[in-house]
């Protein structure tokens, strides 16, 4: 069974030094329009071009402060990726349907999927809802229509499973970056082992990976030796 690859876009400039991680902060915490076009998306960008060139599919979630610009769409089509949504400020259902909308308005598509910003520790931006509360992003899923919710434990052994036998819920991902993860306990090899058993979701942040040496090889190595796939409707 292949690896679901997802991959969370939560920084609009990256993270390489302190001026564009604050860039990102500021723009998230304002609403503040692309600031520097060059820039902007360039670690997604990288990360686009690498799996198109493997031929490896991903699902793509933006906020709506990284929302795709027209260039990096072109890039997510030829690669025959999936977009969906981020979901950062869930404090209600109006709250996510206007993120939702706001998406779908950018991308020009049906959005079908959807994550969480964020795991209910931290707050990461003035929008941000800190609370991780599943229940109600299944509940308000089904209401719009969408296909697959993927959650944020930290536990990949716990099983999907349709909710109501109507929306694939993902509860939890192998999380690529070692900070969410038991790095002990889930390795890459762990990871290959049971991704041949099971769909697995696997889980990474762009701006965390594609600048750094050893993770990016250590997803290389597991695009090698797994095979992976989207879930068509």
């Amino acid at each position: 069974m292949p690896i679901l690859i997802r991959i969370d876009i939560d920084s609009p400039y990256g993270k390489r030094n302190m001026f564009l991680q604050s860039l990102s902060r500021v723009t998230s915490d304002y609403n503040l329009p692309i600031i520097k076009n060059n820039v902007y998306l360039n670690d997604l960008s990288k990360m686009l071009y690498y799996l198109n060139d493997r031929k490896v599919r991903a699902y793509l979630f933006f906020r709506k402060i990284t929302a795709p610009t027209n260039r990096i769409l072109n890039v997510i089509k030829s690669g025959r990726h999936i977009c969906g949504l981020h979901l950062e400020n869930s404090r209600s259902f109006e709250t996510f349907k206007n993120e939702l909308d706001y998406l779908e308005n950018k991308t020009s598509q049906k959005i079908e999927t959807f994550s969480k910003h964020g795991s209910g520790k931290y707050r990461y931006g003035k929008y941000h809802h800190v609370p991780y509360e599943p229940d109600k992003y299944l509940e308000w899923g089904i209401k719009l229509g969408m296909k697959i919710f993927f959650g944020n434990l930290e536990d990949p052994f716990l099983n999907y499973h349709y909710y109501k036998e109507q929306l694939l819920f993902f509860p939890s991902a192998y999380w690529l970056e070692p900070y969410w993860r038991d790095t002990k306990r889930f390795t890459k090899e762990w990871l290959i082992d049971e991704a041949k058993e099971k769909d697995i979701v696997l889980l990474l942040h762009p701006e965390n990976v594609i600048n750094n040496k050893n993770l990016f090889s250590e997803l290389d190595e597991i695009l090698s030796e797994a095979e992976s796939k989207v879930i068509e409707y």
